[in-house]
Parts: C-alpha cells; structure tokens; sequence
C-alpha cells in the first residue's frame, strides 16, 4: 500500500518526543504536526478556486521550512523551492512559470522580491506579527491526511534547463515514505533521533 507524507504527518500527533532541534530550540513532534496543520488551513484558505495548489518557498534553513513542506503535503500542495541566488525577472519568472499562488519568505528575503511583477500572487512574511496574526484562528487545527493522494506532486524542484532557464521537475507524494523509511533504518534514525542542528525524522517508523 503507497502512503503519503500527508500521512506521516498525522502519525506524529500526539508524540511529544523531540521532532526538530534549532538553535537551542525543541520542537516536538507533536508540535510538529500542529504547525503544519494550522499552515495547511491557511493555506486552502488562501488558494483560489481551481488554482494551481502550488506555494513558493524561499526561506533559510529554520523551522518554517519543514513546517512548510509538512504544510503542504497535509493541504494536498506542492512546495516550489526558491533559489535565493536568482534575482529580478529571472527570480519572478520562476515563480510565474510554476504557476505559485502563495510565496512563503522571511524579512531577510524580502529585498528580491521588491519590485516584481507577481500578480495574484499571496506574499506570506513568516517573521512578521501579520504572519502569527494569520495563523492563530488555526491554532486548534489537525492534520487531516484524506486531502492528499499518492499521485499528487509534493515538490517541484528546479533543474539546469538545457536553455539556461532552470526548468521545475515534479515529484509525487507516494516517493518519499520509502526511500525515507529505508534511511531511518539503515543509519538507526528512530523517532527519538535527532542528531543535527536541525532534524525532523518524520519518516521514521520504528
């Protein structure tokens, strides 16, 4: 039977076992799976109707960051990773040309995202009080899996396009629980394994 991330996702409520370690900063699983469940609600709030469920990320690597990635795998989307390293029209054309609706960003990032062309395009400031003010009517959110198939795309990753232009590849839900479980078991990576400064074995099943 194929499972999905979403799934994953809601096996990790109510384990409150360290899930990700950041700068002197616990978060559980449990907490884990709320952050994403309430980022899911905001987002299916946020989508329009018969959009594209597509959300750009260009983030650091902090929390929000797999809080996101749980996000929208639990809300049936797919995360566009963005590279911090485009910029101008090439950086909006990357964004357009995966048709993102939603652009998660932090204030460090905001300088190259000034000025672009982004129409319809939902700009989310994690580290901003408007943010958290977003956020907080989902505070009671559960990750709901039935939203997601294993077919779905989970990702769109961006890869050298052979006319300069990166090109996204997608990839389906239904090819990260394998690969992720095989991992866990082969490098002793349990639920209770957390060994980097930030970590989140949410595909451990032992």
């Amino acid at each position: 039977m194929r499972r999905t991330v979403a799934e994953l996702v809601r096996e990790r409520w109510g384990d409150h076992r360290p899930g990700l370690w950041f700068e002197g900063r616990v978060l559980s699983h449990h907490q884990m799976a709320a952050g994403a469940a309430a980022r899911a609600e905001l987002l299916a709030g946020l989508l329009a109707s018969g959009a594209e469920p597509h959300v750009g990320v260009l983030l650091d690597n902090t929390p929000e960051y797999p809080l996101w990635l749980s996000a929208a795998a639990v809300a049936g989307a797919a995360v566009a990773g963005l590279n911090p390293t485009r910029r101008g029209p090439e950086l909006a054309r990357d964004i357009r040309h995966t048709e993102c609706r939603v652009v998660v960003t932090e204030r460090a990032h905001l300088p190259l995202l000034d000025g672009l062309e982004l129409p319809g395009v939902r700009l989310l400031v994690t580290d901003t009080d408007a943010y958290e003010e977003l956020l907080a009517p989902y505070a009671d959110a559960e990750p709901d899996a039935s939203r997601a198939t294993p077919d779905d795309r989970l990702l769109l990753y961006f890869t050298s396009g052979s006319t300069g232009a990166p090109r996204p590849r997608s990839a389906p839900r239904a090819g990260w629980p394998p690969p992720g479980t095989h991992s866990s078991v082969t490098s002793g990576c349990a639920r209770t394994t957390c060994t980097t400064s930030v970590c989140r074995c949410s595909t451990a099943t032992r």
